[in-house]
């Protein structure tokens, strides 16, 4: 690896959001679910929660874009206002 990538490395592990989460409440479509999490990767959010649908399922995100699912922890809510 060449010194100038890991110093590109170093600044965007650096621009990370531990402070900031994001709140899914009843999202019910995968391509939605995926493209919140994806966002969320793209700007450095941590911890996403997610509120499931009616349902109780919370859509699967395993072909979510550049494997954002293994970057971004996705904490079941029971509803809103407990989160």
């Amino acid at each position: 690896m060449t010194p100038e990538r890991y110093q590109k490395i170093r600044r965007v592990l650096a621009r990370r959001q531990p402070t900031l989460t994001v709140l899914m409440d009843e999202v019910n479509k995968p391509h939605n679910f995926s493209a919140i999490l994806r966002t969320c990767d793209a700007v450095g959010v941590l911890t996403a929660h997610a509120v499931p649908p009616k349902s109780g399922v919370l859509p699967t995100f395993d072909a979510t874009s550049g494997s954002a699912h293994k970057w971004v922890a996705v904490q079941r809510q029971p509803d809103a206002v407990t989160a």
